[in-house]
C-alpha cells in the first residue's frame, strides 16, 4: 500500500449485536484527509490482509480529525473481520489508505431513496447524514435480520423519523416488496449497500427506470455467466513497458503483469475496491467488476486488472 497512514485505534465499541465501530487516529495527532459520503479506507491489519471499509463518518471536509468504521462479523472472514473481533484492541497501530469514493453521491439528485442490507448500513449512515444536513427529500429502506443487528439504528431513527422504514427478517414475511415501492421513479437517485440477492432484487425492480439512477455497492462481484466468452485468451500489450504476452483463458490479467515483473497495485482481487484499476489505450474492455459502470463512455479508458478482461484479440494498457 503506497503513502499509507500510519492510524492507531482510539476506541472500539459494539454498535450492533456482532458489529463493532472502531474509531482511528493518525498515530502523529495530524489531520486526515477527508471524504466524501461513500469513500471507504483499505485497511492493512497486523494479521497480514488489506480489506476495505465504508467511513461511517465521511462528511465531504477537506480534512477529518478521525476515521469511523464499521465492521460485522462474517463466520466465513478469510482473516479481516475475524480477527477485529477477536484480536484487535485500543491502541492498535494499524495502516490505512486515503479514502476513495466508487459509490459517490450524484450533487444533483435531490430526491433520494437509500437501501442498506445488514452492515451494507455503513455507508448509506454517511448519506443519510449529508441528506438531512443539505435538506433534501429523502427515505431510507433498512433491512436486517433483527433489530438487534442493525447497526445506528437509534441514530437512525432520531434522524429520519418518518423517513425511515425497518425491514426486520424476525418481525416480518418474506423479504421487503421492493417491486411496490419502486413501480414509479419517484426518486432522482436510489442508492444501495447490502448482500447480492437484495442488490440483485433492486435491479430488476427498477430495470424499467431511466438508466443511471440506480447506484450500488456491492460486497462481492457478481459471478460471470458460464459460456459467455469471456474465458478466451487474448494479447496483452504495456504500451510504456514495452512488452507483450499471451493471458490465459483460466489467467487475470493482474496475474499476467505479476509473470512479466510488473508490481501492479491490488488489493481485494474481487473486482470490488478499485485498487488494480488501470488505463486502457486499446482494445475492448468486458467488465467484470463491480466498480465501473460498463454504460458509461469513461469506462472504454478504464479497466480492473483482477477481474475484467478483454472483449477481443488485443488489449494494450497504459503501463
Amino acid at each position: 500500500m503506497s503513502s499509507a497512514l500510519p492510524l492507531v485505534v482510539e476506541s472500539v465499541r459494539a454498535v450492533a449485536r456482532d458489529v463493532l465501530q472502531l474509531v482511528l487516529r493518525h498515530a502523529e495527532h495530524r489531520p486526515l484527509p477527508g471524504a466524501a459520503p461513500g469513500a471507504h479506507i483499505d485497511l492493512l491489519l497486523p494479521a497480514g490482509p488489506t480489506r476495505q471499509y465504508s467511513l461511517v463518518n465521511a462528511a465531504g471536509a477537506a480534512n477529518q480529525d478521525r476515521y469511523e468504521i464499521a465492521v460485522g462479523w462474517d463466520m466465513r472472514s478469510r482473516g479481516g473481520s475475524r480477527w477485529i473481533h477477536e484480536q484487535l484492541k485500543v491502541g492498535q497501530a494499524v495502516d490505512a489508505s486515503a479514502p476513495r469514493n466508487l459509490f459517490a453521491m450524484r450533487p444533483q439528485d435531490r430526491r433520494v431513496l437509500l437501501v442498506a442490507g445488514g452492515i451494507g448500513i455503513t455507508p448509506i449512515v454517511a448519506m443519510a447524514r449529508h441528506c438531512a444536513r443539505q435538506g433534501l427529500d429523502w427515505e431510507l429502506l433498512a433491512c436486517a435480520r433483527s433489530a438487534a443487528r442493525l447497526a445506528y439504528l437509534e441514530e437512525l431513527r432520531e434522524l429520519a423519523g418518518a423517513r425511515l422504514r425497518l425491514h426486520l427478517d424476525d418481525e416480518q414475511d418474506g423479504p421487503p416488496r421492493l417491486d411496490a415501492l419502486l413501480r414509479e421513479p419517484r426518486w432522482d437517485g436510489v442508492y444501495a449497500c447490502g448482500p447480492a440477492p437484495m442488490l440483485d432484487a433492486l435491479q430488476a425492480a427498477t430495470r424499467h427506470w431511466p438508466a443511471g439512477r440506480l447506484h450500488m455497492e456491492r460486497f462481492a462481484a457478481t459471478a460471470t455467466p458460464a459460456g459467455d466468452g469471456t474465458r478466451r485468451d487474448f494479447e496483452l500489450v504495456l504500451a510504456r513497458s514495452g512488452c507483450s504476452t499471451r493471458v490465459g483463458a483460466d489467467e487475470s490479467v493482474l496475474a499476467a503483469l505479476g509473470r512479466l515483473g510488473i508490481e501492479h497495485p491490488s488489493a481485494c482481487r474481487e473486482g470490488l475496491c478499485g485498487t488494480c484499476e488501470v488505463a486502457v489505450l486499446d482494445g475492448e474492455v468486458r467488465h467484470l467488476d463491480a466498480v465501473l459502470d460498463a454504460a458509461d463512455p469513461a469506462s472504454r479508458q478504464r479497466m480492473m486488472a483482477c477481474v475484467s478482461r478483454c472483449a477481443g484479440e488485443r488489449l494494450v494498457l497504459d503501463l
